[in-house]
């Protein structure tokens, strides 16, 4: 009660109302840290404080109404707070201060849909299935420097430009489907007189039983879609993920591959095996992460990286990672300066509501 109430009050300084029959929920990460980087400014040591290390800092506002017949109205208003500053913004564990996109008051997730039997329907800006599928995956969650779309996904920008697709029809599949789960995507371009350009597609297909999940998404980006960044390339950038995890108990394990194609300039595959390994209030997790260049020889990177969360409540933990990427010479992953050794440590405290 005491969120809804909150989320009318918020919504009404925003100039947003709604039908007395709505459920509206407010909701929110606040997470801030130190965080210190060698290896990636050619001036030195970076120290600095991070917001969104963990998982994005965000205010956000959820709703569904009940239209009948099995019918629901949803809705989404997510914006990403740099707690360091108080402006708005999304930095995901390892900020893309590249992606303008990033920036405004609903950045995160804008989005409004219908929802039955049928599955979920939704349009706006919204994450990607690649996305996803990612956090499903991946033993950082889609946290911290080390996280997947550090290698997994990118298009030379050494940081995926794919987790979130504006101007977005999503659709997702029910949840009773023998443990299969699929979504798919179109992100308009809205270019005059060609449909196709800077458009965005995506898709993806789990399958969870018990212990096991098994994960494989795709995502294309026409004329390098909203964010063509280092480069503009006019070439289509596609991505085909596979993953999979299995909690065997006190510990679970993790493996995944993708490839990713951009015409003729761009051919890479990725490799990630982890572990999470949780005890009590506890929780340590690792990986392995090695990026191939197939088009240009000593363009690889290998990334070794650790964390570990202690949960001070189930709302409240406190967190530190660290990683450590090898470039080789032609390779610049973190770094300005190709062929650069990248070692970044991050302390903080997350809260969420």
């Amino acid at each position: 009660m005491k969120k809804t109430l909150l989320a009318i009050s918020l919504l009404g300084s925003f100039g947003v109302t709604f039908a007395q029959s709505s459920d509206v929920t407010v909701y929110g990460t606040v997470d801030a840290g130190i965080s210190s980087i060698h290896g990636a400014d050619p001036a030195g040591t970076i120290t600095s404080m991070g917001s969104g290390q963990q998982s994005y800092s965000r205010l956000g506002f959820k709703g569904t109404e009940d239209l009948g017949n099995g019918l629901n109205a949803v809705f989404a208003l997510e914006q990403g707070i740099l707690l360091n500053t108080g402006n708005s913004g999304l930095t995901d564990g390892n900020s893309d201060p590249f992606n303008i996109s990033n920036n405004g008051t609903f950045s995160s997730q804008a989005y409004v849909g219908l929802g039955g039997n049928f599955g979920l329907v939704k349009l706006g800006r919204q994450f990607s299935p690649l996305y996803e599928t990612y956090g499903s995956i991946d033993p950082f969650v889609n946290g911290f420097a080390a996280n997947i779309n550090n290698f997994f996904g990118t298009n030379g920008s050494n940081f995926s430009n794919y987790e979130r697709m504006s101007n977005a029809v999503v659709y997702e599949t029910p949840n009773n489907l023998s443990g299969f789960k699929g979504s798919a995507a179109y992100g308009f371009g809205g270019v005059p007189g060609n449909s196709s350009a800077q458009s965005q597609v995506g898709a993806s297909l789990s399958y969870l039983n018990g212990p096991l999940t098994v994960a494989y998404a795709y995502h294309q980006a026409n004329n390098e879609a909203e964010v063509a960044l280092p480069e503009a390339s006019t070439d289509t950038f596609k991505t085909n993920f596979i993953g999979a995890a299995y909690d065997f108990g006190p510990v679970k394990a993790h493996v995944a591959f993708d490839q990713n194609e951009q015409g003729k300039t761009l051919k890479t595959q990725d490799y990630l095996v982890g572990l999470t390994v949780p005890f009590g209030a506890n929780s340590v997790f690792a990986d392995y992460t090695s990026k191939h260049d197939k088009l240009l020889d000593h363009a690889d990177s290998d990334q070794f990286a650790i964390g570990y969360t202690y949960s001070l409540s189930k709302r409240t933990n406190l967190y530190a990672a660290y990683s450590y990427v090898k470039n080789q010479q032609e390779a610049s992953i973190d770094t300005a300066v190709k062929g650069n050794t990248v070692e970044t440590v991050q302390l903080g405290v997350r809260h969420s509501f």
